[in-house]
């Protein structure tokens, strides 16, 4: 029987969301870091939030993401260990940001969820 590589297209699949997921997550913490979005006005005064902290930390999970992304793809236990951590990582940081960023959360947590979904069923499948 010919191997079509129909056993790689999942991982495959996996690490295209979780790049792209990266890439997103990346260039909204780079926008993060240039710009000062967060200011209330309260009792007649205006106040500026300072956010390079979470900007920092959303652009190395989203680094993390995009790495894993990349090597995911090779099938390695270690490689799907490194995909869920940072998996594991990804919806941590965009949960404690719901609130801030709810579109972008959704966006990142559906496309990491969605490749660990991926990575769980192929690594499930490989054992079986």
């Amino acid at each position: 029987m010919v191997d079509d590589g129909t056993k790689e297209r999942p991982l495959v699949l996996a690490g295209i969301l979780l790049g792209g997921a990266g890439v997103f997550d990346v260039l909204a913490g780079v926008g993060d870091l240039i710009g000062d979005p967060y200011v209330s006005i309260e009792g007649g005064g205006m106040y500026h939030y300072d956010i390079t902290g979470w900007a920092w930390l959303h652009l190395a999970a989203g680094a993390l993401l995009a790495v894993a992304g990349a090597l995911v793809p090779l099938g390695r236990r270690w490689s799907t260990r490194l995909a869920l951590l940072a998996v594991v990582v990804a919806v941590a940081t965009h949960l404690l940001m719901l609130t801030y960023h709810p579109i972008r959360a959704v966006i990142v947590l559906g496309l990491a969820l969605a490749a660990a979904r991926l990575v769980l069923r192929q690594r499930r499948s490989a054992t079986a």
